[in-house]
């Protein structure tokens, strides 16, 4: 470190070692030498804020920026007014991100009026669009934004709900109001009625369509056609007061990465300047999102989420695992599994995460005494606050599911079985041929078990050898990874088709 702050003083192959010096921060020992050493370096880095290399000044505001030295803001604040070099330009901005940037706020809002009455021309629009992004994300940080509210409850709108799209009938049928159309990824409803959606839980998202066909690939012809798609006239429909709204804008479909991030950036600059000051771009704080679905023509269908209309549906989730499964999907499990259910029934989760398997099986049908058992302590403690939130009362038991004993006999066995991880196949099968050995004596003679699970063949083989049960049904829920839902029953109990008991 003291070599290579020796000789970026000594002016020594600055621009390499300017690099060499970032990429060293990135490590929290480095950077506890680098401020340690870097005092006496500041006549050196306000010199470097003047040389005469765009990429020095360009390094050396960065440098400035990971090392958060705010008593260099002036410097960096006066090298952004005096740079002429494009690319250099969001440098200074970056660095002022990480800082405390308030005493140049008024100087940072005259350039950003100066650049929103600005029209670039088009050599220059990149590097324009960076900075004013940039410029906004500073001062975004000291202007606190009006929020507005959705107040559009009454009206009818035409929607589409993603779901899953093996099981899309499942909320299709839960659909009272409007016309249907099933799509590839859910179904689309036309004159919804959006507070009896909201009470639907076997949906992903919820999202507005507009009034157009399709939107075209070139970014500023697909701009023109969503400036006049009726666009402004939905926001405005559903909400009350205020007359600028952020948004930003998303592709999803086989783009690359990069294809997709500058399409957005290209069509959302040129969907601002067509907007006036109604739509503001703001990737990382806004309320409405136009989200592109790429077609097989490579045109796109344009839908809209609007981020003011809370989906409350799981707002009990507060805890989550990597592994847990999503809230809408284990609603669309106990959706399934319904029929089988028994209302007021004993039901046991005996991989229960965070909980939420159980308190979707309760609010599909109401549930009687209900225990979720899992190993990672952590997990429980974040289900206990789940159930609470949810208003659910479950007993959630920190133990190992094979060790786990109970006085009676439960009605339901309910699970997100875990996925191999690092078991070999010998040692998940085991699992498997365990798991069903253990459920045999915990379950009720006209119990079921409803397994969320990918290993058809464990499933199908335990049922085939271990002669006690029967596949009552089962519901297919992704080709690629292989889930689905399973309906298992003792032969020694009585289930007609229907799922009802018999007798």
């Amino acid at each position: 470190m003291e070599q290579l702050l020796e000789a970026i003083k000594k002016n020594k192959d600055v621009r390499n070692n300017l690099i060499e010096l970032r990429k060293r921060l990135k490590d929290p020992e480095e950077m506890r030498a680098f401020l340690e050493l870097s005092k006496p370096m500041e006549e050196c880095f306000r010199g470097l804020l003047q040389q005469e290399d765009p990429k020095v000044r360009k390094n050396t505001a960065l440098l400035i920026g990971d090392s958060q030295q705010e008593n260099l803001l002036m410097e960096l604040y006066q090298a952004y007014e005096r740079e002429t070099t494009l690319f250099v330009r969001s440098a200074y901005l970056k660095a002022m991100l990480q800082m405390d940037a308030a005493p140049v706020l008024e100087g940072l809002k005259q350039r950003q009026e100066t650049m929103e009455r600005q029209t670039p021309g088009q050599e220059e629009q990149k590097h324009y669009r960076e900075e004013l992004s940039l410029l906004r994300q500073v001062l975004s940080q000291y202007q606190k934004k009006k929020a507005h509210e959705f107040t559009g409850f009454g009206e009818a709108y035409d929607v589409v709900l993603t779901t899953n799209p093996m099981q899309r009938e499942v909320t299709a049928r839960q659909v009272k109001k409007g016309r249907m159309d099933l799509l590839p990824f859910g179904l689309r409803v036309r004159g919804g009625d959006i507070k009896e959606l909201q009470r639907i839980r076997t949906y992903q998202e919820l999202l507005f369509v507009l009034k157009l066909a399709k939107v075209e690939r070139d970014p500023v012809r697909a701009a023109e056609t969503l400036a006049s798609s009726g666009l402004w006239q939905l926001i405005r429909k559903a909400h009350k007061g205020g007359e600028q709204f952020y948004f930003r804008m998303t592709v999803v479909g086989l783009m690359t990465l990069g294809e997709r991030s500058e399409y957005c950036k290209k069509c959302s600059f040129a969907l601002e300047g067509l907007m006036g000051k109604r739509l503001r771009n703001d990737p990382s704080d806004y309320e409405v999102e136009i989200r592109l679905m790429e077609r097989k023509d490579g045109t796109f269908l344009p839908l809209v989420k609007l981020h003011t209309l809370k989906d409350v549906r799981f707002s009990y989730r507060k805890h989550s695992l990597p592994v847990s499964i999503k809230p809408s999907g284990a609603a669309l499990v106990a959706a399934l599994a319904s029929p089988w259910m028994k209302k007021g029934g004993q039901v046991l989760d005996p991989f229960c995460g965070v909980g939420t398997m159980l308190i979707e099986r309760d609010k599909a049908k109401g549930a009687g005494q209900m225990y979720g058992v899992d190993t990672f302590g952590e997990a429980i403690r974040g289900a206990r606050e789940n159930a609470s939130l949810a208003g659910t009362e479950i007993n959630y038991i920190n133990r190992d599911f094979f060790e786990f004993t109970h006085g009676y006999l439960f009605d339901e066995i309910i699970t997100n079985m875990p996925l191999r991880g690092k078991r070999t196949k010998e040692e998940h099968e085991a699992f498997y041929r365990k798991f069903f050995r253990k459920a045999e004596e915990l379950l009720k003679p006209d119990g079921i078990i409803v397994l969320h699970s990918n290993e058809k063949g464990y499933i199908r083989k335990e049922i085939r050898l271990q002669e006690i049960w029967k596949l009552i049904n089962e519901y297919d829920l992704d080709e690629k990874e292989g889930f689905s839902v399973y309906i298992i029953g003792r032969k020694d109990g009585h289930h007609n088709e229907n799922g009802a008991k018999k007798g």
